[in-house]
């Protein structure tokens, strides 16, 4: 026979249920503009039920089970590694750009036509060497030429700085974020332990793999307590039971604290975007001369030692007005130092005395300008590779570094849209829609009273059988 408190027993799991269903609704709304908030659900099962004889089998109601976030963890995964080639191309366009802006080409005031205007003062001086005005001319924009180059070198050092900095302040929001996990995971794991679901914990967690996916490409994995454990290639950066493996940042490399060398992915993360601009495309400087790795600090110190080498070479084999010869037209600041473009100066002897310059290719001859003829026709010879004259190689460079700077605006853009799109869905799958919440509210409400009036009947009628029925003498 069944229980007359069964119904009673249904009704109150019926209010539990749904009254625990409006609380979850109630999170979700509070929550629809909380960053990386994902929409919660209590997942509803039927409560065991009663097996009775030549009745059958007699339903208890139903029973939260468990609240769930809801979640897609393909496009999580999906997200992230679009997300950290987006920030790569955009960190990368960034740089591009400061660097084009620096470089200043092509404008009607850029190194093009600085150099273009040495050469033509020197052929200014083979048609009229012995005016002194067409000397200071000369001597002007010589200097000109060598401030540009020292400006723009000097430009480009600090711009190195600055990502310098920046690749200091990257590494240490990637220790920030590792030591967040660390403790989120210690949380997680005690929560799970006890059989709970830490939603909100898990949301964070998420929201910190989500960041750290724009600096640093990294594998992560979910053990049976809930850790994530993340790799960074083949090195830790979180392990268990809180353990975190930072990184610091050495005379410009990245490094563990144990010393050995952090091994990122090309284009992929802010990080590798930032090392890759430093080192390949602003460049790393030394002092061997115009032997230099890639970048452009290294170009315009290539152009800085032709222009000088080649300069010297014809200056060196003429003669002044006062017959003088022998002398370099440029000279080092610091002899210790090799060729660069904050390392050059015109000869202070020919800065004290004008007459010092070698226009001439034969001594006694001050109406001779050929020697002059011969240094202005130096943006004719074929001097860098045997392909390109001074003014082609620096209009070559400025070319493939507007395609560059192209092919990464153009990467930045297509990635923005995927990852848009990536995350969109993201949204549809675990954003909060207001209206459909409300709904469910209005849904798990009227449930509520239903279970409600259940209850009251429930109660009238035992009121009836216990006051009314069984009264002897009636």
């Amino acid at each position: 026979m069944l229980s007359t408190f069964l119904g009673l027993e249904i009704a109150r799991r019926a209010l539990f249920v749904n009254r625990s269903l409006i609380d979850i609704t109630s999170h979700n709304i509070a929550n629809a503009n909380t960053k990386g908030y994902s929409r919660q659900e209590g997942l509803i099962v039927t409560s065991p039920a009663v097996s009775l004889p030549s009745i059958g089998i007699i339903g208890t109601g139903s029973e939260l089970r468990y609240i769930r976030r809801v979640r897609n963890e393909f496009l999580d995964i999906q997200y992230r590694d679009e997300s950290r080639i987006k920030s790569y191309w955009d960190n990368l366009k960034s740089s591009l750009e400061e660097i084009e802006y620096i470089l200043g080409e092509p404008t009607d005031n850029g190194l093009s036509l600085t150099i273009s205007n040495f050469w033509n003062s020197w052929q200014e001086l083979s048609t009229n060497p012995e005016s002194m005005a067409v000397r200071g001319s000369l001597k002007e924009q010589a200097q000109t030429l060598i401030s540009f180059l020292s400006h723009l070198r000097g430009e480009l050092v600090l711009q190195r700085d600055q990502l310098e900095k920046d690749l200091e302040i990257q590494v240490n929001a990637i220790n920030d974020i590792a030591l967040q996990i660390g403790a989120l995971n210690e949380e997680i794991k005690r929560a799970y332990i006890r059989g709970e679901s830490p939603n909100d914990l898990l949301d964070r967690r998420d929201l910190l793999l989500d960041s750290l996916t724009e600096l640093v490409n990294f594998d992560v994995s979910i053990n049976e307590v809930g850790e994530a454990v993340i790799n960074i290639r083949d090195h830790l950066l979180v392990g268990v039971n809180n353990t975190v493996y930072k990184m610091v940042v050495s005379d410009g490399r990245v490094l563990w604290e144990d010393g050995s060398d952090v091994h990122l992915k090309n284009e992929q993360g802010r990080l590798s975007s930032i090392l890759y601009a430093r080192d390949n495309i602003i460049g790393i400087t030394d002092d061997r001369g115009y032997e230099y790795e890639t970048g452009y600090i290294g170009v315009i110190d290539r152009l800085t030692a032709v222009i000088y080498e080649r300069v010297n070479e014809l200056h060196r084999s003429g003669y002044g007005l006062d017959n003088s010869t022998g002398l370099d037209f440029f000279t080092l600041i610091d002899d210790t130092k090799g060729i660069t473009a904050e390392n050059i100066k015109i000869n202070d002897l020919i800065l004290q005395d004008l007459n010092k310059i070698a226009s001439a290719s034969i001594p006694d001859a001050p109406g001779d300008g050929s020697n002059a003829l011969k240094i202005a026709r130096i943006k004719d010879e074929f001097l860098i590779d045997g392909s390109f004259t001074v003014e082609d190689y620096w209009r070559n460079q400025i070319s493939m570094l507007g395609i560059i700077s192209q092919r990464a605006s153009l990467i930045s853009d297509n990635q923005k849209a995927l990852v848009d799109a990536i995350n969109n869905k993201r949204e549809e799958v675990s954003g909060v829609s207001i209206d459909e919440e409300v709904i469910n509210m209005i849904r798990y409400q009227q449930a509520f009273s239903a279970a409600s009036r259940i209850l009251t009947t429930l109660d009238e009628m035992l009121s009836i059988l216990i006051e009314r029925t069984g009264v002897v003498g009636r």
